[in-house]
């Protein structure tokens, strides 16, 4: 991928889009595919806020149907089913069990009834040409069954348990950028550390976008027909751009956090219940466990959100209160992260705990009268192809052309045409065990599908790039030097956190990313105080981890 945003501000696009995250990359991707010109601007990096706090899954939402999200839930589960299929290097099955205690609305025979329910709204799982991506129906299991899986479980008033599956993500930060690279591929001019000042109108209608590159400090007009406001939580501040006097539309967001520990259980995943009611999980993860998500009204600027050490010691404290035996204490909490989702809600006082995860498309043309702008709000990481659909359709009204058949549902994402993946797994393995040890071939594999050998190619004229950044993490040196020309990469948390997997399951030891900053440096023309400015920010990261979690999300860019 190129970034020059002074050769951008020569052309006139069909589409802009602000915001680099999974809806933003989403509609790039089916945008370009269906040959519309696309500039993508995100004042950060892409997928770096709401998209990379996940709790990792492409899933049905299981819990939506007891607020009777039929549609919903049939449209997550119908999408679930795609992105096995475009993503096959991604997104996998995997078995949740829910301990049940008690009985009536929390016992066996209402589980059962949600989980057939569930079953039957993804009536479509089995047709995937991969039997490994094909997701069973759900089991009910007896309490000694959950009790022998789940040592450590809270065993009071315990009477059994409900087996079912959803899907898992190997690493979201690559699955938005593989939509972002394949975007890219089909000609869109995509632009991280961009941040968009300004929507330009003439009269009632929108002619661009007033952008300012936060790397180089100069100040862009780039011209468009349709400008797309998919910010997620700065949906309603973006739209201040629009009504100079004032927003119009408020936002309802919610704060999630997750936390990585160590490895707590390790073939299942585990849903509990707060003692006030909600709901969380324990998911294995990358040989770690990953524990969350909260669910809370945030109050405060989108910008100034930040993970609190007493975010951190309440999902303890509920882990603890349904696992007794586990006894998880905050030296082992290894890395966290955290993020706003924003809510379509009318009533502001509603517990965004019980909102709905639905979206909305607003055509500013019906809502104010103003020609060529789209705001989304709302929505999952797992129904965005959908919403991306349905945003690129209405493009196609406004700029009075016909749509042509959106393909994002059978076309394979960037590096995504493996076929059936395990066996495509084995045989490069095979291929490849003189080269790189067992762990190194398969983090490639998961990361980067058929692509791999883009990354490999850097250590061929260079045995040191194919050495691990550090010996205990598959993660390898041409991968930080790939990361910087193909993927732009322009900070070192660019790679440790979202390139690569190399710093998401803990701190990976100064040394690696004192390696990682070398590079980098070398690549993009850092100075000294550059590098020791870049490993600073982790280092003070990675502290706050151990220390008191009160580190904010990063913000803009140094200018290099």
């Amino acid at each position: 991928m190129k970034r020059d945003i002074s050769l951008m501000a020569e052309k006139e696009y069909d589409l802009i889009i602000i915001g680099g995250g999974i809806t933003g990359a989403s509609v790039a991707w089916d945008a370009s595919l269906r040959g519309l010109s696309v500039a993508l601007f995100e004042k950060g990096d892409f997928a770096n806020a709401t998209s990379a706090a996940t709790s990792k899954l492409i899933h049905g939402g299981l819990r939506y149907l007891k607020n009777f999200e039929i549609g919903l839930v049939r449209e997550s589960l119908s999408e679930r089913r795609i992105m096995e299929i475009i993503t096959p290097q991604f997104v996998f099955p995997i078995p949740f069990i829910v301990p049940l205690y008690g009985h009536g609305i929390e016992g066996k025979l209402p589980m059962q009834a949600a989980l057939t329910v569930y079953d039957l709204l993804a009536y479509d799982k089995e047709e995937l040409e991969d039997p490994d991506k094909r997701v069973p129906n759900h089991k009910m299991l007896k309490g000694g069954k959950v009790k022998k899986l789940f040592p450590g479980l809270d065993t009071k008033n315990l009477n059994g348990g409900a087996l079912y599956y959803d899907c898992q993500m190997h690493t979201p930060e690559r699955h938005v950028l593989e939509f972002i690279l394949s975007a890219a591929e089909y000609g869109a001019d995509v632009v991280n550390y961009a941040e968009v000042l300004d929507i330009l109108r003439k009269g009632k209608s929108v002619k661009g976008v007033k952008v300012k590159d936060s790397i180089e400090g100069k100040e862009y007009e780039i011209k468009g027909k349709v400008v797309a406001n998919v910010t997620g939580p700065w949906g309603d501040i973006t739209l201040g751009m629009l009504h100079k006097k004032g927003v119009e539309k408020k936002l309802i967001r919610s704060k999630g956090i997750h936390l990585i520990t160590k490895e707590i259980y390790k073939d299942y995943g585990l849903v509990l219940r707060t003692q006030a009611g909600r709901h969380f999980f324990i998911i294995p993860w990358r040989g770690h466990s990953l524990i969350g998500t909260t669910d809370r009204a945030y109050e405060g600027e989108p910008d100034d959100f930040k993970v609190s050490e007493a975010d951190i010691m309440g999902l303890l404290k509920d882990t603890n209160e349904n696992l007794p035996g586990a006894n998880i204490s905050r030296k082992d909490v290894l890395y966290f992260f955290g993020g706003l989702r924003p809510i379509v809600e009318k009533e502001t006082d509603i517990d965004v705990y019980d909102a709905s995860r639905k979206y909305e498309i607003y055509d500013h043309e019906k809502d104010d009268n103003i020609k060529g702008v789209i705001t989304v709000i709302g929505g999952k990481y797992t129904t965005s192809r959908n919403l991306a659909r349905q945003v690129v359709e209405m493009t196609y009204q406004k700029i009075g052309e016909e749509a042509p058949e959106c393909l994002t549902d059978s076309t394979p994402l960037y590096g995504g045409g493996t076929g059936p993946f395990k066996r495509y797994l084995q045989k490069e393995l095979r291929k490849h065990k003189k080269e790189y040890p067992k762990d190194v071939i398969e983090n490639m594999k998961y990361q980067y599908g058929t692509e791999h050998g883009r990354v490999m190619v850097k250590a061929e004229g260079d045995s040191d790039l194919g050495e691990k950044v550090t010996p205990d993490r598959p993660d390898i040196l041409a991968q930080v030097v790939y990361a910087v020309p193909d993927e732009m990469a322009l900070h070192l948390d660019d790679v440790v956190f979202r390139r690569t997997g190399l710093g998401t399951i803990g701190n990976p030891g100064d040394d690696a990313l004192k390696k990682c900053a070398d590079i980098m440096g070398e690549l993009l023309g850092w100075g000294d105080d550059d590098k020791e400015h870049e490993i600073a920010w982790a280092q003070e990261y990675y502290a706050a981890i151990k220390k008191d979690g009160d580190i904010p999300r990063r913000k803009g860019s140094k200018k290099k």
